[in-house]
């Protein structure tokens, strides 16, 4: 009763995972089934962080069409492909907080939590099938599978073996994986490209203003301010591509850790499995690593950016 009590109040609390719940499960002895859940909540935990900055197709598109514009051509609308990535945003986002809600119903359905999921699964806004404007297969899988999720997690899932919510779960969240990490994949890549292309900008002088006077042309070159203008795009671009790389690795990182809790099966609980999950988690970073973002990032010349993408 003692365990079960601390395990619940530890868990009840907060289903992120902290060192003190880390400490109580040494402490008690949990089982190999508490490290396997414990250990895809905790990737979870970090899908759902890296949510909250990725992705941005939005900004990519605007920010190539920025830099592709003719600058003394009148102002347009934004572009119906930039509208789409915006809207496309929204789902993936969206999608990723799923994916992190369930890793917190795992953790609960590894420590034998009641109730466990419910909370989790109002936290993610959604409450019907149709809770997004999803086009293309691949957005309109991962609508539907974001809602089964949901509607899993609110039935309580922790009550049953932690094999069964995997088992249930599981094509659900592959849809998911496999239509977001392309996405994330293709965000990264082109903010990488977007970086050089500042570069080859600054670089270049290509742009300049000029102007009429007493019918001359006469043009001006770039003052410091300029400079400071080319040095801070650099620098915001840089994040997000930072941003959009540790998404696409967190996103690896989880479906590569359910990938070997699905493949255990009845055998989720022991020591192996966690070692099998800490392997495919290390395997995924390593993979994502060993493949840069960006093509640009190589030696030569920058990458030009890549023409706004239509969104399936």
């Amino acid at each position: 009763m003692l365990r079960n009590d601390i395990v619940k109040q530890c868990v009840g609390s907060s289903l992120r995972v902290t060192a003190v719940v880390a400490a109580a499960c040494a402490f008690l002895g949990c089982g190999g089934a508490v490290k396997s859940g414990v250990a895809v909540g905790q990737i979870g935990h970090g899908v759902g962080s890296a949510s909250q900055t990725a992705p941005q197709g939005g900004e990519v598109c605007l920010m190539q069409e920025a830099m592709t514009s003719n600058p003394q051509a009148a102002e347009k609308p934004m572009s119906e492909a930039c509208v789409k990535a915006f809207k496309s945003d929204e789902l993936w986002r969206r999608s990723m907080a799923v994916l992190a809600a369930y890793g917190g119903t795992i953790e609960a359905a590894a420590f034998g939590m009641e109730d466990g999921g419910r909370l989790e699964a109002a936290r993610t806004g959604i409450t019907g099938p149709d809770w997004i404007a999803a086009e293309g297969p691949a957005e309109t899988a991962a609508r539907d599978s974001a809602h089964q999720l949901v509607t899993q997690m609110s039935a309580n899932p922790a009550e049953e073996d932690l094999e069964v919510v995997i088992r249930n779960a599981a094509p659900h969240v592959k849809a998911i994986c496999d239509g977001l990490s392309p996405y994330l994949e293709a965000q990264a890549k082109a903010f990488g490209d977007l970086k050089q292309e500042v570069e080859k900008k600054r670089t270049s002088k290509a742009d300049r203003r000029c102007g009429s006077v007493d019918n001359k042309s006469v043009c001006v070159s770039d003052s410091s301010v300029d400079r400071v203008v080319y040095a801070n795009a650099y620098g915001q671009i840089a994040v997000l591509e930072s941003n959009h790389v540790v998404a696409r690795d967190s996103v690896a990182a989880f479906c590569a850790a359910h990938k070997k809790l699905e493949e255990a099966g009845g055998d989720v609980d022991s020591d192996e499995t966690y070692d099998a999950v800490v392997e495919a988690v290390k395997a995924a970073r390593g993979a994502s690593a060993s493949a840069p973002a960006a093509s640009g990032s190589e030696e030569g010349a920058p990458a030009a950016p890549a023409a706004p993408a239509e969104k399936k």
